[in-house]
């Protein structure tokens, strides 16, 4: 209590103008000594610490060591900044850019101040990423107006260089206080992310992928499914499933070897991609069956894309057999039943024109 009655009078008195000496206990303290320095009284404190006994001498040798291990830090926390590959900035409430490293332009090719005056002319975020912006900056409002603290707030965002070469970064903002914990604005760290972002794409897409023809999996044609019949149930509309098997599959493998089978296999899976709408999705369903997804598509419209198809691959040079056949069935969705129901259809449809004769289409 004594040391705070004795800090308080101490400032007091230098409020006042006056040179008081230095509280006991408070040389060696570098926040202390900052906050006198800032306050404009250093040149008061030395010039006093001169006057006094060898005691206090000292005190002004560790002040002056003070000091310089304080610009030394300050030196190296700029070089820090400076040198970081990530980019690091500072927001004010406004959502405008107070300060950014010069790590930008290597990361973007853009300059400091093309960067902190020109954002939005240069288009350095995308208008999605913009959008985050101005939510976290709502964010940052409201929760000053209940009173609350804003910690941090993270997310990927994808971004171009000058020179147009995309990239991806993972941003933390950060809420920066000030001496009365009021918040001033927001930190930003940057970091590139790119590769990690390819890596997991390249991930996902293995997961979803047919190793022998590239085409979607069983288990994500499941997924496109189920994803087409909500959406065809929300809008009111139709689309159509076909189911298309490979004729005489097992003399192929039999008589030419499964290698020769697959590579039967990898070629249609081009014949099928090269034929397909934007819309369309095609994966293989398992051994020689392939599934067609077709949105926004009725029996007319499905039945003569099957027929193309079958077309297709008909007359299509094929390495070994050169020539070879596909049976499709057709089912189409038009706001009845289950997705279970409409897969059997076709499915049914599919066996029903190889029983038929093969090489053709039939409607379920």
């Amino acid at each position: 209590m004594e040391d705070t009655h004795a800090l308080i009078a101490y400032l007091n008195a230098l409020l006042d103008g006056k040179k008081p000496p230095l509280p006991a206990g408070y040389a060696d303290d570098p926040d202390f000594l900052l906050l006198i320095e800032k306050l404009g009284h250093i040149e008061a404190f030395v010039s006093e610490a001169q006057k006094t006994d060898t005691g206090d001498i000292c005190d002004l040798d560790e002040l002056i060591a003070l000091k310089k291990k304080l610009k030394e830090s300050e030196e190296h926390h700029r070089l820090l900044i400076e040198n970081a590959s990530d980019i690091i900035s500072t927001v004010n409430l406004d959502g405008e850019f107070t300060y950014i490293s010069p790590s930008v332009e290597r990361m973007t090719g853009y300059t400091v101040d093309e960067v902190t005056h020109h954002f939005l002319e240069i288009n350095y975020f995308l208008p999605e990423t913009l959008k985050v912006m101005e939510r976290t900056m709502a964010l940052v409002r409201q929760t000053i107006a209940r009173g609350q603290r804003f910690d941090s707030v993270r997310f990927e965002q994808m971004q171009y260089t000058k020179n147009g070469q995309a990239f991806w970064t993972d941003t933390v903002l950060t809420g920066v206080y000030d001496d009365q914990d009021q918040l001033k604005g927001l930190l930003g760290v940057s970091r590139d992310i790119t590769e990690q972002v390819r890596l997991r794409e390249e991930i996902i897409r293995l997961s979803q992928t047919d190793k022998l023809t590239q085409l979607y999996n069983r288990s994500r044609i499941e997924d496109l499914l189920e994803d087409e019949y909500k959406r065809a149930n929300r809008t009111d509309s139709t689309f159509a499933v076909i189911f298309l098997d490979v004729d005489h599959f097992k003399w192929v493998n039999d008589r030419f070897g499964h290698q020769a089978g697959d590579l039967i296999l990898n070629e249609l899976s081009t014949v099928l991609l090269d034929n397909i709408r934007q819309t369309d999705r095609v994966g293989r369903w398992g051994g020689e069956e392939f599934v067609f997804i077709l949105p926004d598509t009725d029996a007319t419209g499905a039945l003569l894309f099957g027929e193309k198809i079958r077309l297709k691959i008909a007359r299509h040079p094929f390495t070994n057999p050169t020539h070879i056949t596909a049976s499709l069935g057709v089912a189409v969705y038009q706001g009845r039943g289950t997705l279970i129901d409409l897969l059997a259809r076709a499915d049914d449809a599919m066996y029903a024109a190889k029983k038929a004769g093969r090489n053709q289409v039939q409607l379920g």
